[in-house]
């Protein structure tokens, strides 16, 4: 999803071979297979593992921690990056990748896939990018999938004309290389241009989480309002097949908004025009980085368990309420949705989605 971040940084200019190195005896991992690491510290030559510091962080979700020790056990999978601190100087980066090829498990829930529609009301072509998108969902081929795809658009302010846009589009778009508006990615996996050149690969992508990236998990989200309708409380519930890492982000999503749009056939914009399933709020915290909030203290959740974590936010008096959808998704290790299930904002409650 992401390139791998500059977690750490050493401070001044210093000679790469003055350096501490860090090293381990394996850097691809099996957390079926109860893998390990042990990591080493070296410096001018000599093993200072014991008086150094190793610290690491799942790339992802980019939180660094201390390693109690040099012995590395993963709790989860995804790719992982090492730093070693020795009298105040810091190695560079290691990388080590976790896997699991543990059995496939049973995936009794449903699988839902997201949609994200990169627009702006700015963009004379988004209309036509977003028909296009349509008209490939409405294929016969998708026909059996069309309850279980659901698209979000996030609006962008380049040109500051745009009502609708939240801050968080233009970080989101940045996490995709090559795109330009209007665009999509699907699960937040694969991306493209929703014009002539990049929609054919729209419905591959889809088809790929549907049957490359079974649902590990299952989302359970619901939503109260209070008596006046001023703010609404959304619980989302989360049950893993296997021990894995999650977050949540959650969206409050409208429908059928009217307002201005550029459009080829209006160049100049038109003020009625129809957009469809706009994010209007990110509820989970946001920090720069679309990472969304753990469920546990450490994100992990274990195979068989329900976690669950409540929002409360105020409603805003502008959304049309009963065209008003909260969209949960669990993104796993590696900041893809694994899941994701839908609910009105008004007192709406998904359940847990079984096949």
């Amino acid at each position: 999803m992401a390139v791998l971040p500059a977690l750490f940084a050493c401070s001044g200019t210093v000679d790469a071979d003055s350096l501490p190195i860090l090293s381990a005896d394996k850097t691809t991992l099996d957390i079926s297979q109860d893998d390990k690491a042990v990591l080493t510290v070296k410096f001018n030559g000599q093993d200072v593992t014991a008086e150094s510091e190793i610290f690491y962080s799942l790339v992802s979700h980019n939180e660094s921690k201390s390693l109690n020790g040099n012995v590395f056990i993963p709790e989860a999978e995804g790719e992982y990056v090492f730093i070693a601190k020795h009298a105040g100087m810091e190695s560079s980066a290691l990388g080590i990748t976790v896997n699991n090829t543990s059995p496939s498990v049973e995936n009794k829930f449903d699988r839902h896939v997201c949609i994200v529609e990169f627009t702006g009301a700015w963009c004379i072509n988004c209309p036509e990018g977003y028909s296009k998108m349509m008209g490939i969902l409405s294929k016969p081929t998708l026909a059996k999938y069309k309850e279980n795809i659901h698209i979000c658009a996030f609006h962008s302010n380049v040109e500051g004309t745009d009502s609708l846009a939240v801050a968080e589009t233009q970080d989101l778009f940045k996490l995709f290389n090559g795109l330009a508006y209007p665009s999509f990615t699907t699960d937040l996996r694969d991306s493209g241009v929703l014009t002539s050149e990049g929609i054919s690969s729209f419905q591959p992508s889809i088809m790929t989480s549907f049957n490359e990236y079974p649902a590990h998990c299952g989302v359970a989200v619901s939503s109260v309002l209070n008596e006046d309708a001023t703010n609404a409380k959304v619980t989302v519930k989360l049950e893993s097949e296997l021990t894995s890492q999650y977050r949540i982000v959650v969206l409050v999503v409208q429908n059928n908004i009217k307002g201005y749009q550029k459009t080829t056939d209006y160049p100049d914009g038109q003020a009625n025009y129809n957009h469809a399933h706009v994010v209007r709020k990110v509820v989970t915290s946001y920090k720069g980085t679309f990472t969304g909030e753990k469920l546990t203290d450490d994100g992990i959740v274990a195979a068989g368990k329900e976690v669950s974590k409540e929002w409360n936010f105020e409603v805003d008096s502008k959304w049309v309420l009963e065209n008003t959808e909260i969209y949960a998704l669990a993104l796993d290790a590696e900041g893809h949705v694994n899941n994701m299930n839908v609910c009105s904002i008004m007192g709406g409650d998904s359940g847990f989605d079984l096949k």
